[in-house]
């Protein structure tokens, strides 16, 4: 009987794409190359071509998951709450906190800063994002640019906030997120 040759598991475009992603947290764009994200992986640089024809396409695919994982998922498990306007807002400040998507924002947005094709993915998701935040404030009852202000404030705070300001403490970020919620629905009719 032959024994079997324990080998390392067999990778597949979400792991290239998970490696890629903590790249471009770590060092940016510059530090997403297939040499980087092969040897964080433990394989060699060939392995990748199995799943992916070169860097483009490796990198348009992360900005596809990104807009997928950190925006229309994030939405979407909110959605199926079925929660009442405020509740639903809150519960998307919490989803957006519990999964850090922030932390993922701000490298998305320096990349768009020197990539045109970053650039019209983050105003795509820019737009998605004030879309349904704004929607949930005319649903509070909020009208026109109040609500659409609103939403904006919402999302500032929640997607610059690791770039902006110092790490509060666990019991801080849910004291603080809860007081902003108050803050953002007040006044609102339902």
């Amino acid at each position: 009987m032959q024994a079997r040759v324990k080998g390392k598991p067999r990778l597949d475009r979400q792991d290239w794409l998970d490696a890629a992603l903590r790249a471009l947290v770590e060092g940016g764009i510059a530090a997403v190359t297939m040499e980087k994200v092969a040897a964080e992986l433990g394989v060699t640089r060939g392995s990748f071509y199995h799943h992916f024809r070169d860097r483009a396409e490796l990198l348009g695919e992360l900005l596809d998951y990104w807009v997928r994982d950190w925006t229309v998922a994030i939405v979407d498990d909110v959605r199926v709450l079925s929660l009442d306007p405020r509740s639903t807002l809150l519960a998307l400040m919490r989803t957006i906190a519990h999964r850090k998507a922030a932390e993922y924002d701000v490298v998305f947005r320096a990349w768009a800063l020197h990539d045109e094709t970053a650039r019209e993915v983050l105003t795509r998701v820019d737009a998605l994002r004030v879309e349904y935040m704004t929607s949930l404030f005319l649903a509070m009852g909020f009208e026109g640019l109040e609500a659409e202000n609103r939403a904006r404030l919402a999302l500032y705070y929640e997607m610059a906030q690791p770039a902006v300001f110092s790490a509060p403490t666990d019991e801080q970020k849910d004291l603080l997120l809860v007081e902003r919620h108050r803050f953002l629905t007040a006044g609102a009719n339902s």
